[in-house]
């Protein structure tokens, strides 16, 4: 087994997202960022392009001290084009081509915000307690999967919360996915703990013939549900079904030639993760391939972690090296198992192997 590199020379489309990670380097400009979006200053720049400033003040109703030192943090963090008369501003060239992916733009700084306490006061404890991080942490109390056993209002827009900001994320890595690896020899796969079915929507809508189904929490699959009726095009949204995960009924259903585990298998620990890619082993057929996507442990080499990446880099513990998951694909059975690395926002780990019976 060997390790290698995707080659994004010939597809390099699928990387252009990471342009929005340019404005989430640094807390204040970030956040500043955010108070231009929450205000409506940057929908306001969107349709009229180059405004007068104390018109756009007046305009959407904000205060006139506040909103100087907010175009100056906007100009200094690369939001705003800096070589505009004082009187007037417009959104740099940088910036228009972030906001082509502004739906995940939104969501990683919403993500960052959200969580930026858990390292600004909880830093050390990140680093050298982690048992007191998990307990005390923002970031576990968001992704609580307790509230979404049971459908009620409540549980419902507590899962919805976190399940925006993965869905953002997968709409993206799901277009990378598809570029290093082929489905096309694939009839009817399973994407374990699938979330809202973004990733095997994506799949369906490049494949027509490709049949698929998500397995999940009950309120994660009523979630996903709508979401696919609301996003697929052409009749995608006929080729996929939610199965909703019972704790008294672990095995997964059969019948399925390809089971993915997408950005699933790093919220669990080693026990519960061989766990998984054994049902795996069980439920496929013999010739059937299991696909692992996930982020990978790795360093963060000569540049500082940005803002925007505080969210995934607190997970830092749960990402595995691949040689882990491929010692105990090994060990259940599987064979021609295959690794590649694919360069996102952090390297993401694409691992494949065959159930040969």
């Amino acid at each position: 087994m060997s390790l290698h590199h995707v080659d994004w020379e010939a597809s390099s489309g699928v990387l252009a997202y990471l342009c929005v990670d340019a404005f989430l380097r640094d807390m204040v400009g970030a956040r500043a960022l955010a108070t231009a979006f929450e205000t409506g200053l940057i929908d306001h720049l969107q349709e009229y392009g180059d405004v007068v400033w104390d018109d756009a003040i007046h305009n959407l109703g904000l205060d006139g001290r506040g909103s100087r030192l907010l175009l100056q943090m906007l100009r200094a963090h690369g939001v705003l084009d800096a070589g505009q008369d004082s009187g007037r501003i417009c959104l740099s060239g940088a910036f228009v081509e972030a906001l082509r992916f502004r739906d995940i733009l939104e969501a990683k700084l919403y993500f960052a915000n959200l969580v930026a306490p858990d390292f600004t006061q909880l830093a050390t404890a990140l680093l050298m307690q982690p048992d007191v991080f998990f307990t005390h942490a923002r970031l576990f109390k968001l992704f609580s999967y307790q509230y979404a056993e049971t459908s009620t209002p409540e549980n419902r827009e507590q899962t919805a919360r976190w399940m925006r900001i993965t869905t953002a994320l997968t709409h993206y890595e799901a277009a990378a996915c598809l570029q290093a690896f082929d489905f096309s020899g694939y009839r009817n796969m399973l994407d374990v703990g699938g979330n809202s079915g973004e990733f095997v929507l994506q799949i369906c809508e490049a494949h027509p013939t490709l049949q698929a189904s998500v397995i999940d929490l009950p309120v994660v699959c009523d979630i996903g549900m709508q979401h696919v009726a609301d996003h697929a095009r052409g009749d995608a949204a006929t080729r996929i079904r939610f199965v909703k995960h019972r704790r008294e009924q672990p095995a997964l259903p059969r019948g399925h030639d390809l089971i993915s585990f997408k950005s699933m298998l790093h919220d669990w620990p080693e026990e519960p993760m061989v766990g998984f890619l054994q049902r795996a082993y069980d439920a496929l057929p013999a010739g059937g391939t299991l696909m692992i996507f996930e982020r990978c442990d790795s360093d963060i080499g000569a540049q500082q972690i940005g803002y925007g990446q505080l969210p995934l880099m607190m997970f830092f513990r749960s990402y595995r090296q691949p040689d882990v998951y491929a010692m105990h694909l090994a060990r259940i059975g599987f064979r021609d198992i295959e690794m590649a690395t694919v360069p996102l926002d952090i390297p993401f780990l694409l691992m494949t192997a065959r159930k040969w019976e």
